[in-house]
């Protein structure tokens, strides 16, 4: 069955990569022509990929390009649209086949957020009916993970999608037309690039995801193509997150790299992918220490570290933050009972600023009787594709990967992103490919 597609990740690649620079060609242009054609070359890339069984690998590459796949600045992204029809598509070519959690948890958390709405006062939107739609079809999409052999692919295809977006962002930024999608926060001696993100914390939570899944890659792979490949991605991927200035960034690496050793320390008849893999180390450090643009994005960073000088400086005012929507959950039961019925709104007395935290917002949008059922249908999505491998994970890999992905979002509000969905199916293909490789491994020991 690998010998089908074999091939065809690596033309899907090219065809996305091809399609992404079209796309900021035609922003840069301003060509509405231009853009409408590119947007639909990657609508029929995402449909070609769903026939190949390689969509997560469409999806995670463009991932860092939807900010661009719009028609203005503030439109609805063609990336979330794509997702609806991918998720329709599956739902029509598994037969309208789904589980009983896709209908009854959503349907739940519809009649909840009805009616915390009306208690609230709150109008439905676009993203209300996006979002739920999502609930009940994404789980369609999940079932095309469940070869795991697709890993590497995903990992490389979610690299380039984020290295091509952070260096054409970083040179395109002086264009009139496609400034408009670029966020360049300057002050004192600090430039904080962000790719074609507002916000440097969600740029940087893609970047540690993906170096998440390259070191869960490197602890298997015995190719030298497929390693040296994947070491020149690291590498670049540090480059594009320092690019951030980002606190966040480096601790959520730091965490990453300390688990990413006890996995390499923990595995039978390693010694060898140990010691390849510590020259790997050595010669990035190297490469860190006597690049004159690494020296100059560190020096960054450790100014931003040196204005802390309590907590709250430390998490640049978000610890404030969550205590403002803890007072206001302690002083409103109604509102930690049934929550804003996912509404985009925020706190009024912090001036629209959001919790910088996801398990606050989900209390904030859903209440303490709807996340609950929220975690529920993570849990099943991600328990139902489990199953079907027949593996046991290995908690290791998952500690990396949630690592890179889940701990990131207790800075973030990442429910109204389509990272929510993406970002969990990445982790979980990861975890199946890492305990698919232990179990062949076991195997090979009792025979």
């Amino acid at each position: 069955m690998r010998e089908e597609y074999i091939a065809s990740p690596w033309s899907l690649l090219s065809g996305s990569f091809l399609i992404s620079l079209l796309l900021c060609f035609a922003q840069i242009r301003g060509s509405r022509a231009m853009i409408i054609l590119a947007i639909a070359a990657f609508l029929l890339l995402a449909v070609a990929a769903c026939r190949k069984k390689a969509i997560l690998c469409v999806l995670l590459y463009f991932l860092p390009w939807s900010p661009l796949l719009k028609l203005q600045p503030g439109g609805t992204s063609f990336f979330t649209i794509a997702l609806i029809v991918i998720c329709l598509y599956c739902l029509v070519i598994h037969r309208f086949e789904m589980k009983l959690y896709q209908i009854l948890l959503p349907s739940l958390l519809v009649v909840l957020t009805m009616i915390a709405k009306v208690a609230e006062g709150n109008s439905f939107s676009k993203a209300y009916l996006l979002f739920f739609c999502m609930l009940v079809l994404f789980p369609c999409v999940t079932r095309e993970i469940t070869d795991t052999n697709l890993f590497f692919e995903q990992t490389v295809f979610f690299s380039a999608g984020i290295i091509s977006a952070a260096l054409t962002a970083q040179r395109a930024a002086g264009y009139a037309n496609i400034s408009r999608y670029i966020n360049v926060a300057s002050y004192l001696n600090i430039t904080r690039l962000s790719g074609y993100y507002g916000d440097a914390n969600f740029y940087c939570a893609q970047i540690t995801a993906c170096l998440a899944g390259i070191m869960l890659v490197l602890v298997r792979e015995k190719r030298i193509t497929r390693r040296f490949i994947l070491d020149c991605f690291a590498v670049l991927l540090l480059y594009c997150g320092l690019l951030s200035a980002s606190k966040s960034f480096i601790v959520v690496g730091a965490t990453e790299f300390f688990l990413w050793i006890l996995l390499l320390m923990g595995r039978r008849n390693a010694g060898s992918i140990r010691f390849r893999i510590l020259i790997g180390i050595l010669a990035t450090i190297l490469i860190v220490a006597s690049s004159s643009a690494f020296q100059g994005l560190l020096k960054m960073v450790s100014e931003r570290f040196s204005f802390a000088y309590d907590i709250s400086g430390l998490t640049t005012g978000r610890t404030d933050v969550w205590k403002d929507y803890l007072r206001e959950f302690a002083y409103n039961p109604k509102l930690l009972l049934l929550g804003e019925g996912f509404t985009n709104i925020t706190l009024d007395s912090l001036r629209n600023k959001a919790s910088h935290n996801t398990i606050l917002q989900g209390i904030y949008q859903f209440g303490i009787l709807g996340f609950p059922i929220l975690i529920a249908w993570i849990y099943k999505s991600v328990k139902t594709i489990t199953e079907e491998s027949y593996y046991k994970p290995d908690m290791m890999a998952v500690l990396l990967l949630c690592a890179g992905t889940v701990f990131p979002w207790f800075g973030l509000d990442i429910l109204f992103f389509d990272e929510f969905f993406l970002l969990p199916a990445f982790v979980t293909a990861g975890v199946m490919y890492y305990s698919e490789e232990l179990h062949d491994e076991s195997e090979i020991v009792l025979e």
